[in-house]
């Protein structure tokens, strides 16, 4: 492969290879030794018929075309863009696994690498949504319609199998619309095939932020589209957003939620990554252009497509349609070919030929020169451009194909998981929401991300024995995951909270091989119950009530921030402890030193002269004075240590608690309590 290109093109969508189309008409024969197209994928999708695929209209591969097939000319190669370099106009990228290829230089760099998606733009939505931006998300959607028609075919619970057939689409542009409508249509054909459901209980809801659906065609369309869908079942919501997603509903911004394990994301166009940083203008993350279609203050750079802000030469940004981005590639194509003959360009002037979108049911909507139509005639004049539009003789007689057996056979109901075993998933929940319940069996063991939750014991009367948090970083279900006992206790998410999930046969049998790992889960897991440990038929209530500086060890040692850890040991060995706080100028704590801190570095062949603060541990299980000593139970408890500092209202450490403090304390209790008197087992030599 040439490392210097005349003519370097980045991205294979409709930009990019309307670019490398143009350039292979004008300079022929040569544009094989003169450009480069880099793609992600060596095919080409036509995203128009993505809706048609959740449809089960058309098949996915007839949506297809190979980038080969439609550049006879230029050369491709299918690679992913890590790093551009503008200055140099350098591109590094990797092939499949991450393999690094040889950068390639070019003499003119066009960037159409488009836009991504923004799967955080609606918290739990990448957790729990359907997205629609590849061929493979159209796909994904397509197989879960029909998963969730079977699961529901066999859903004894009535509240449970309204949630899994009804279909909720967040997005009232053209995609959510054109989506919704195929939805619709699928269920209502695929209806006669599942007699066990009621006919109410196939729902689609359209969700969209503005006051009519399809604010691109005008409120009139908008409006027909909306008594459309209406009138043959769906639920269109306007002026509303999607706030939060859950495992089990959507929850509006205005507080309503929608009962649905069926989140359909059409919406949350976002900068490429890529694109991030560059040493270039931009405008809302968008790289900016000039009217000849270069990124501002570069003569050699392009940007075209939906990664770009391109001005359409009428005093706005063009709009990141299909139409456009041919337009814009052509343009771009043309005036790389005037630049390198040393020509004056010529400066981008567009305007809409016309806007359309199909409804469902063969019904569209249409606005082509000023003139709008909707009904029979909008949908076949849609799919009539759509089809001329689409490369590739052999895939247009295909899709023609799809569409006349449409017409007269029921539609494709195969469901094909092909989706490999995913061994980490991630959970999104809102405050209320139950992971699992006391008794229930499960067999996932759960690590929090971020929020927090709560666990919570009942006996069996339901009274409350006890409740705590559980704090990102903290993981719980270990005992179901590894030994499949019942779940102990109840938990529920207090605050939004994002949890991974661990529940495959291959993460169980790593943890099996893993011993270090299976050690700590295992230890966990066989712990007595909070109430064995904390409860007053192992300590009394007089203890539980004690103040914990009854109890405590006082007067430690402390270490400075800026001790050594020479000085460490010689503290250790001039005192009982095991622990030391370590404290600023000020005296207040800003972690701990243990033993084990220092046996650690000892055998990792550790500097003695360094800072203490090199190996010592800065987020720690502190208590308080004032705590009782059931509330410093709790403490140890949750947290899984033997001992803890205990600081006064200022952070300063005034002693430390221990178990061993602990039951020392207990013993002194019942011998008093039975008048014996207390004589040490140990004897002290003379």
């Amino acid at each position: 492969m040439k490392k210097k290109w005349e003519v370097v093109i980045l991205g294979g969508g409709f930009a990019g290879l309307a670019c490398a189309r143009r350039l292979e008409k004008l300079w022929g024969k040569d544009t094989a030794k003169r450009v480069l197209l880099v793609s992600a994928e060596n095919y080409f999708v036509y995203q128009p018929f993505l809706s048609e695929v959740i449809g089960a209209g058309i098949e996915p591969r007839h949506v297809m075309n190979p980038i080969r097939l439609a550049l006879r000319r230029c050369t491709v190669q299918r690679a992913e863009v890590t790093t551009i370099d503008l200055e140099k106009r350098r591109v590094e990228f990797n092939a499949d696994e991450g393999i690094s290829l040889e950068p390639v230089e070019a003499e003119h760099l066009v960037i159409a690498l488009g836009s991504s998606t923004n799967l955080r733009a609606i918290p739990g939505m990448m957790e729990h949504g359907l997205f629609l931006k590849t061929l493979a998300d159209a796909l994904g959607i397509r197989e879960h319609i029909i998963k969730r028609l079977e699961e529901a075919d066999l859903e004894p619970n009535p509240d449970i199998r309204r949630s899994l057939l009804h279909f909720v689409v967040v997005g009232g542009g053209y995609s959510g619309v054109e989506t919704a409508g195929e939805i619709l249509d699928l269920l209502h054909d695929a209806r006669r095939f599942y007699p066990s459901f009621d006919p109410s209980e196939l729902r689609v809801t359209l969700v969209h932020s503005g006051a009519h659906l399809l604010p691109e065609l005008g409120e009139d369309l908008g409006r027909f589209a909306q008594r459309f869908l209406e009138s043959r079942g769906m639920t269109v919501l306007l002026n509303q957003r999607a706030s939060s997603v859950s495992a089990g509903y959507i929850r509006l911004n205005d507080g309503t939620r929608l009962e649905s394990r069926n989140p359909i994301c059409t919406i949350g166009n976002a900068p490429n990554p890529v694109l991030k940083d560059l040493a270039a203008e931009y405008a809302n993350g968008w790289l900016v252009t000039n009217e000849f279609l270069r990124l501002k203050g570069h003569t050699h750079l392009w940007g075209i497509g939906d990664g770009a802000a391109n001005p359409d030469g009428y005093g706005n940004q063009c709009p990141p349609t299909a139409q456009f981005a041919i337009q814009l590639g052509r343009h771009a194509a043309e005036n790389i070919a005037l630049s390198s003959s040393g020509k004056p360009l010529r400066s981008f002037r567009y305007k809409t030929l016309g806007q359309m979108a199909t409804i469902g049911h063969h019904k569209g909507v249409c606005s082509i020169f000023g003139f709008q139509f909707s009904g029979f005639l909008a949908w076949w004049v849609t799919r009539t451009v759509h089809l001329l539009k689409l490369p590739g003789l052999d895939r247009k007689l295909r899709v023609v194909v799809d569409w006349t057996f449409e017409l007269f056979f029921p539609p494709d109901l195969n469901y094909l998981d092909l989706k490999k075993t995913q061994k980490i998933a991630r959970i999104h929940v809102e405050p209320g929401d139950v992971i699992f319940r006391q008794g229930e069996r499960g067999s996932a063991f759960y690590i929090v991300e971020d929020g927090t939750l709560e666990a919570t014991r009942y006996d069996g009367d339901g009274k409350v024995l006890w409740r705590d948090e559980v704090l990102p970083g903290d993981h719980f279900g270990e005992g179901s995951f590894l030994y499949g006992v019942v779940r102990r206790v109840t938990v529920t998410a207090k605050t939004g909270a994002t949890l991974m999930v661990f529940n495959s046969k291959e993460f169980k049998s790593f943890v099996e091989s893993f011993q270090t790992l299976s050690q700590i889960l295992r230890h966990t897991a066989q712990r007595p119950s909070q109430e064995d440990v904390l409860g007053e038929a192992r300590w009394t209530t007089e203890l539980l009530s004690s103040p914990v500086e009854a109890v405590m060890k006082k007067s430690v040692p402390c270490l400075s921030e800026t001790a050594t850890i020479n000085e460490a040991i010689l503290a250790f060995g001039n005192c009982s402890q095991t622990l030391l706080p370590i404290v600023d100028a000020e005296g207040k704590m800003t972690g701990i030193l243990t033993k084990t801190d220092v046996y650690r570095a000892m055998t990792l062949g550790q500097d003695f002269g360094e800072s203490v603060e090199t190996i010592a541990k800065h987020e720690v299980a502190a208590l308080r004075e004032g705590q009782t000593v059931r509330e410093a139970l709790r403490v140890l408890y949750m947290k899984d240590v033997k001992q803890a500092p205990v600081l006064d209202d200022r952070s300063r450490p005034v002693g430390i608690l221990s178990h061993l403090d602990l039951a020392e304390a207990r013993i002194h209790l019942d011998l008093r309590a039975s008048g014996s008197q207390h004589a040490s087992s140990v004897d002290t030599p003379e």
